[in-house]
């Protein structure tokens, strides 16, 4: 393995660009910046203090700047465009969940890396956050994942969810914006989805053109079932206290609770008298971005097999698409894959 440090470039500078930066520099280095709205670049500027050459265009970017890799993390709907461009470049991709917004979306940007042979990781931490990475462990003592619910409602009207985070086209709809992430983790507990149906509640919050309450039912190639109901309208619970897991195993179960500060796991084998309690006061997010950074860096320079590629957020954008279009068609049970045709190699 080089000792060089890979150069990166970060394309869109909102929430979560600044904060990747971090975990990218201490594996590479960040080299440039690309973000259309110059508040924003100060704002990146003034939370790393890195300063760094900016441009509101990636292809002007990519023009001008030697990178290696590119770091997309802006909006949803624009990250086919930014990966393909990437990719044509010959620059490596990683990619921010959700990878884009409709299955299509994802193909074309597999198609343009494999064509250039360069790599796309697409980021999906919560798996790999370590209180939801034991509940993968605990298979081994509990046996096969049976069924799975998990109920995400909580109160989205505290956040600033206005432009694209509002719009189905710009975000992906209900999923992406609550659930993507318990998607994800389901997919790592049980594997490939199989089908997928979804129902729509009346809609309470104008905010939103896709449903602020959705109920998702998964059936998996293993036999395991599961239900993400999932809602932006539910003033008892904030964000991190909602989506705690109960996971029901051939010997035994677990109950996850998620609080503010701290997550609490409770689980028992049929053999046990008693539950077993573990309590995380470390949420696990700084594992889980440096594992990702630190991961795609590797893959790049020496080929190791990384904790994510493309394929985890190609399913999970899979698994989203099909509970959208299930609850738009009244509950319609669709089986995967949504589009066959795609499957087959390039």
């Amino acid at each position: 393995m080089t000792d060089k440090k890979l150069r990166f470039a970060v394309c869109g500078t909102g929430d979560f660009g600044p904060q990747f930066a971090k975990y990218i520099n201490e594996v590479a280095e960040v080299v440039a910046i690309c973000e259309p709205n110059p508040q924003s670049q100060k704002d990146f500027s003034e939370q790393t203090g890195l300063e760094l050459p900016a441009f509101e265009n990636h292809q002007q970017l990519l023009a001008e700047i030697d990178v290696d890799a590119v770091a997309i993390t802006s909006p949803n709907f624009t990250h086919k465009e930014i990966a393909v461009a990437a990719a044509q470049a010959g620059k490596h991709v990683y990619c921010e969940k959700a990878m884009a917004n409709t299955v299509p979306e994802c193909w074309e940007m597999v198609r343009a890396c494999e064509q250039a042979n360069v790599r796309l990781m697409v980021g999906h931490k919560r798996r790999l956050r370590p209180p939801w990475g034991r509940m993968i462990e605990l298979q081994e003592e509990l046996g096969q994942v049976l069924s799975i619910t998990s109920c995400a409602y909580f109160d989205a009207r505290h956040y600033d969810h206005q432009g694209w985070w509002t719009r189905r086209e710009k975000c992906g709809g209900t999923l992406p914006v609550i659930g993507v992430h318990i998607v994800d983790w389901m997919r790592a507990m049980c594997g490939n989805v199989l089908t997928v149906r979804g129902l729509r509640a009346p809609q309470v919050d104008p905010r939103y053109d896709f449903p602020d309450t959705l109920h998702v039912s998964l059936q998996f190639d293993s036999g395991a079932i599961a239900t993400l109901n999932v809602s932006l309208v539910y003033p008892v619970l904030k964000f991190r206290e909602s989506g705690g897991p109960l996971v029901v195993c051939e010997n035994g179960g677990m109950r996850f609770v998620p609080a503010m500060e701290h997550l609490d796991l409770a689980w028992q084998s049929r053999d046990d008298t008693e539950p077993h309690f573990e309590r995380f006061d470390d949420l696990g997010f700084d594992h889980a971005f440096r594992q990702e950074a630190g991961d795609f860096v590797r893959w790049i320079k020496d080929g190791t097999k990384p904790c994510l590629t493309w394929e985890e957020g190609l399913r999970c954008v899979e698994v989203m698409e099909a509970a959208l279009r299930s609850a738009d068609e009244n509950g319609t049970v669709l089986s995967l894959p949504l589009y066959p045709d795609l499957e087959k190699p390039s």
